[in-house]
């Protein structure tokens, strides 16, 4: 017979396989109020005054033992990290290292590979290596759509530009016609009125 270990992270393995899921009273009704444990209130709630046969509610016997708490499944304690400097102070044979969700994906990958070259573990993502190259694949893919966008903009400034000054250049010889076909129109009328005086005087004459 297999000799069962008394280890603290042993016994609280099994406490957690005992332990009920604590869901929110009528989540299971209401879809909108979802499954998330929030505390039930209310003078006759049977959640809250804990009526047998009804949802069991979060109370201090379900703690885990104190010894292993903020330790994970590895028996490593889980320290949280921002950044690289917080990593010299972590001993790798007793801690792991948990990434802030407010830290950026840039600053994640150099703290992953810091952290992988000092044999640290990180403890909020499975697998570190295929979490960074999948980061990566993205960040080049936004690269190369960033400049594909920027180039896409040159050119059609450069279209623009093109056309602008083609209608400029348009512009400027019809201005040229326009003014050709006036200093012609002037100097018909001009003819035209001479011919008039011509004509009176003429008229006159005889």
């Amino acid at each position: 017979m297999e000799k069962k270990s008394n280890s603290p992270l042993d016994i609280r393995r099994l406490l957690k396989r005992r332990k009920p899921k604590f869901l929110r009273q009528d989540g299971h009704k209401k879809v909108r109020l979802g499954n998330k444990w929030r505390k039930p209130k209310g003078i006759q709630n049977k959640v809250r005054l804990s009526i047998r046969g009804y949802r069991r509610k979060i109370s201090v016997g379900f703690k885990s033992p104190r010894s292993v708490r903020g330790y994970d499944k590895s028996g490593l304690k889980s320290v949280l990290v921002e950044n690289i400097k917080q990593l010299q102070s972590i001993n790798p044979k007793e801690e792991g290292i948990v990434l802030k969700r407010t830290v950026g994906t840039k600053n994640k990958i150099i703290i992953i590979k810091k952290a992988e070259e000092m044999e640290i573990k990180v403890l909020n993502i499975k697998d570190t290596k295929a979490y960074v190259k999948t980061i990566e694949n993205n960040l080049n893919k936004k690269k190369t759509e960033k400049e594909k966008l920027k180039k896409q903009k040159e050119d059609k400034k450069a279209k623009q530009k093109k056309e602008s000054e083609k209608k400029k250049k348009a512009k400027k010889e019809k201005t040229d016609d326009e003014k050709i076909k006036e200093g012609k129109e002037k100097k018909a009328a001009e003819k035209k009125e001479k011919d008039k005086l011509l004509i009176k005087r003429n008229i006159k004459g005889n």
